[in-house]
């Protein structure tokens, strides 16, 4: 991919409306003396108690799948800090008496190591742990843990094995695709404050776990879960994105929250498609607007606001290297009783203001804000961190 857009060296692929098929079948059929050739994919078909018939491409998979975990690594650079890489070998057949030898590579730094004479029955795992600190980074901000497997049968050399991903949907065939697993580690300046966070979650994201290798607690928080007595315990609550597009219960959970905040408590609602439903303390609405340029300037309208200088110090420096887009559904409308740091535009367009709303509530915050860190924390962006963690801090802010 290229900025803005992917390369396809064959230019007749474009517009196709699959992939070309693993396996094709060939026919040749005779009608009252004339012949009739053509082609067919062969695919998968199953019957689906509710849909019927249906078919799919045929996978072909590999002997093996390597998988590798966590997604995602976070060290702090002002300490030497190290963690376990966990790669994972899956059988598609069964394996008697081969050799493993499973690689790791992270900058400047490699491993192997060798597993003889093992045997794998089809189905079946075997796994590996690597050991990795941040002083094989080199210094170096963030890097990437991959990681390989070949097996062999004497002088027979397997190919280096991959993870398969698929995308399904019912509108389109079943795609998958062949890939080389890989662990995100960050080494970055960053600091924390607080320990626990109830999560709703939206319409799915991958917020949760970027925020449990920050360091967090992570509790998952159901309907029956959000009364006053259980959110106590929380440093934070943060909903997922379009979570109250997703939830009705939300809108009559309403005074719960805000008692939650008016008590000290951090309630943190990721963008929402517009609702008609009250969402802070004080009214706002929820725009269609978005700054779909990565890279448009970000202007400080309150540099000494406590989200922008606790714990961490954030410049323009925290908004490089953005992916896809900067913020979505920000808010208009906004009460006066909201702090507006942040002001972005897309080119030849008017500044908004809306992407990060603050309330001060009670003893409490409330902080809607429409910047995409649903894309940016899974993808390794070191100033998303640093900004959600300042945000997460706001009840716990110290000399502001």
């Amino acid at each position: 991919m290229s900025e803005g857009s992917f390369t396809v060296k064959d230019q007749t692929l474009i517009g196709k409306p699959e992939n070309s098929p693993t396996y094709q079948a060939f026919f040749q059929v005779e009608v009252e003396g004339q012949p009739f050739n053509f082609v067919k994919p062969i695919q998968y078909k199953y019957t689906d108690p509710v849909k019927g018939e249906l078919y799919q491409p045929l996978v072909v998979e590999p002997s093996a799948l390597v998988t590798t975990e966590p997604l995602m690594v976070i060290f702090r650079n002002t300490q030497k800090e190290s963690a376990d890489v966990n790669v994972s070998v899956t059988a598609d057949k069964n394996f008697s008496n081969y050799i493993a030898t499973i690689s790791r590579k992270l900058a400047s730094d490699s491993m192997a190591q060798v597993d003889k004479s093992f045997s794998l029955q089809k189905g079946s795992s075997r796994n590996y742990s690597f050991a990795i600190n941040n002083t094989m980074l080199n210094k170096a901000e963030q890097g990437k843990v991959s990681a390989l497997a070949q097996l062999k049968d004497g002088s027979e050399q397997s190919p280096s094995y991959l993870n398969i991903t698929g995308i399904n949907y019912d509108h389109i065939p079943h795609i998958h695709y062949f890939h080389q697993d890989l662990v995100k580690v960050l080494n970055i300046d960053i600091q924390t404050i607080g320990k626990k966070i109830g999560y709703i979650e939206g319409a799915g994201d991958k917020v949760p776990l970027a925020l449990e290798q920050m360091g967090y607690s992570v509790t998952i928080l159901k309907e029956r879960d959000i009364t006053a007595s259980n959110l106590k315990q929380f440093d934070a609550v943060m909903t997922g994105v379009r979570a109250y597009n997703v939830h009705d219960f939300l809108a009559a959970k309403y005074d719960i929250l805000m008692d939650y905040v008016n008590g000290g408590g951090n309630f943190i609602v990721q963008y929402n498609t517009p609702v008609r439903v009250k969402i802070g303390p004080y009214p706002f609405t929820v725009s269609r607007s978005r700054i779909t340029d990565e890279t448009a300037t970000v202007n400080f309208l309150q540099p000494d606001n406590p989200v922008l200088n606790y714990p961490n110090k954030i410049s323009s420096k925290d908004f490089e290297n953005w992916i896809q887009e900067r913020d979505i559904y920000s808010a208009e409308q906004i009460d006066p009783h909201y702090e507006t740091p942040l002001s972005m535009a897309d080119p030849n367009e008017q500044p908004q203001t809306g992407t990060l709303i603050i309330a001060p509530y009670g003893n409490g915050h409330f902080v809607y804000t429409g910047l995409v860190f649903f894309r940016e924390l899974p993808a390794g962006v070191p100033g998303a961190f640093r900004l959600m963690a300042n945000i997460i801090a706001l009840s716990k802010k110290k000399g502001f």
